[in-house]
């Protein structure tokens, strides 16, 4: 006996007609699929196999109305089975109806599993701005959620300006949030403040902070924007607000997840990019500048016993990255050596990522608000091809690094070299000498932070 039907007539739902028949009226469910449920309640079975997945949802719909737990649960373990594809594509869609149905739990762990084996994955579909409110909160709010935090804000304020849009038919070229009329604001204000207090402001680092939070000030409650303010200031304040999620890939003021999935890569000389969920190294951060300081003798110090590193560093006034690996250490540990000596190694590297202060992400210009959507695969693929990677000439892999007890890194001759104070003019250099490539124009340049990581194999 179907529950349903079973708690209808003792409660009387039931209509009688004037042939003594009973009858109940299901206008919502369709003829079609109320035969397949019939079919089901007398012989107890169900063929799926040439019933297409907008229909077996439809199947699901009535069933879980209708209280057949064993049919909707078969259906939900049928269609992640064998039709993956149809999911994957209506994922916005799947992903708020599974949750909308407390009971589809099958549905909720496939959504919550591709969430969190690739988030990047959920905010880079077209139609990411269907996801519903409440479930659009839940993948913000999750711990778990291995994206750079700036990122994770940009899919905010794309998906509010979205739900503002579409619910008031705002064209698509007024995308610049900070020029809609008041009644606009007022509106994504409205929305935004909900999910606002889930952003951990303190995993952004300031320059993109100032970049890209700043000019939103006014759609963020008061006390947030000024902890958040307050942290950066003294980050050792920490307030119920301030708090990191429980997977966090790095800590850096330079490095994002885009420039991780290429370092690896080229420490393990993939010819294709590693997947951004599978890297096989983690980042331990040792000396940053603006904490440490930039003098080569503090340098010396924190580095000496580090092996397998990672140099990054910025250009003052700029967001250009170079950076450096160096599988061996810094330690002059020849002492039968002078005060300098040359040190072998064929798997050394130096690199630079690009000044990323472009059209699409300056303070100045807020276009990344045009997308519908994050597209990291393409970020990641730009990175790639505008970044520059200089291995050893292998005819100088004795010339890799110079080693001295007065400077700071050195790698080549004046490939990259870094002495005395690195964030004062003419403190640092870079032209081709002993590396395949030049990673930047100028040879003489000073930095503004600096951090150096140690690589760990997971």
């Amino acid at each position: 006996m179907c529950p349903y039907f079973n708690t209808a007539f003792k409660k009387d739902w039931r209509k009688k007609d004037n042939d003594g028949f009973f009858f109940i009226e299901k206008p919502n469910i369709k003829p079609e699929v109320f035969e397949v449920i019939l079919r089901y309640i007398y012989s107890g079975s169900i063929s799926c196999e040439k019933k297409s997945p907008e229909f077996l949802f439809e199947i699901m719909f009535a069933s879980d109305e209708l209280i057949l737990h064993d049919l909707y649960s078969y259906i939900e373990k049928y269609l992640i089975e064998h039709h993956s594809t149809y999911l994957n594509e209506n994922f916005p869609y799947i992903l708020s109806l599974s949750f909308e149905h407390p009971l589809w739990k099958r549905l909720q762990e496939f959504c919550l599993t591709k969430i969190n084996n690739n988030p990047y994955s959920i905010f880079e579909l077209r139609n990411f701005q269907s996801i519903s409110s409440n479930f659009f909160k839940e993948i913000i709010k999750n711990d778990k959620l291995l994206m750079d935090e700036i990122d994770i804000w940009k899919s905010l304020i794309i998906w509010c300006k979205g739900q503002v849009m579409q619910r008031n038919h705002i064209p698509n070229d007024h995308y610049d949030i900070t020029k809609w009329p008041k009644k606009y604001k007022k509106i994504f204000s409205k929305i935004i403040k909900e999910f606002v207090p889930f952003i951990r402001f303190n995993n952004i680092n300031y320059k993109d902070f100032y970049d890209k939070v700043k000019p939103f000030k006014e759609f963020i409650q008061q006390d947030i924007y000024e902890s958040s303010l307050w942290y950066y200031v003294n980050p050792s304040i920490v307030t119920k607000r301030l708090y990191d999620r429980k997977i966090k890939f790095i800590d850096s003021n330079l490095l994002k997840l885009k420039h991780l999935t290429l370092i690896c890569s080229w420490i393990d000389k993939k010819s294709e990019i590693y997947n951004q969920n599978n890297l096989p190294y983690t980042f331990d951060l040792k000396i940053r500048g603006t904490l440490d300081g930039f003098t080569a003798n503090i340098f010396q110090k924190k580095s000496r016993k580090l092996e397998n590193t990672i140099i990054i560093m910025r250009v003052k006034g700029t967001n250009e990255l170079i950076g450096g690996y160096n599988p061996y250490i810094y330690e002059h540990d020849r002492w039968k050596e002078p005060n300098e000596f040359w040190r072998t190694e064929y798997k050394s590297f130096i690199f630079s990522f690009p000044d990323e202060t472009s059209s699409l992400d300056s303070k100045n210009n807020i276009s990344w608000l045009n997308c519908n959507n994050l597209n990291f695969s393409t970020e990641l693929k730009k990175l790639e091809s505008r970044s520059i990677l200089s291995r050893i000439d292998p005819n100088h892999i004795s010339n890799a690094f110079y080693i001295s007890k007065n400077t700071g890194p050195r790698f080549g001759k004046y490939d990259l070299f870094l002495e005395d104070n690195f964030n004062l003019p003419l403190s640092c250099r870079c032209s081709k000498q002993y590396y395949l490539n030049d990673i930047r124009d100028e040879f003489y340049f000073c930095i503004d932070e600096y951090e150096l990581f140690k690589i760990i194999k997971k």
